[in-house]
């Protein structure tokens, strides 16, 4: 099930990243990421304006790609042709809060995913996934021979 998320509304949908910040796509992108790799699932996110590098479309890994429109085009444009790509639309996840493209996209019969909802559920999984890491951490600590021998000394009484 295909991803096509629209990356500046999203950006523009979440309470702690503000599309003024010059770093802001690298943040989403790093969360989306971490979705995306966990979740196996293919994700486009497509980011008005210019490309933050010199490649017109990003892959970031085989699963996730960054696309900017084509010059003088919008995201908007640019994520309605990435739609009409696909013949089976059942399978695909349009993330958008824009109207005209929640239309297009039904219209179509993709999924449609309110970017504000998504943001919730990005920060949700977030949050878990660093709890996890921080508990496999834990768990994985490893001892020193110091710290071995004084638990011995402890428990061979």
């Amino acid at each position: 099930m295909p991803y096509i998320i629209d990356g500046n509304n999203l950006i523009g949908s979440s309470t702690d990243i503000a599309l003024e910040d010059p770093g802001a796509r690298k943040k989403i992108l790093e969360i989306v990421r971490k979705y995306q790799q966990s979740k196996k699932r293919s994700v486009i996110i497509v980011f008005d304006g210019e490309p933050d590098g010199v490649l017109h479309k990003q892959p970031l890994n085989e699963k996730l790609t960054v696309v900017y429109p084509r010059y003088g085009d919008s995201a908007d444009d640019e994520i309605k042709r990435i739609l009409n790509r696909y013949t089976y639309f059942k399978d695909v996840v349009l993330v958008t809060s824009d109207r005209e493209l929640k239309s297009y996209a039904r219209k179509k019969g993709a999924r449609i995913i309110n970017s504000t909802q998504f943001h919730y559920e990005l920060k949700r999984y977030y949050r878990v996934q660093g709890i996890k890491e921080s508990n496999q951490q834990r768990i994985n600590a490893r001892l020193s021979d110091s710290e071995i021998d004084q638990w011995l000394k402890i428990f061979e009484d």
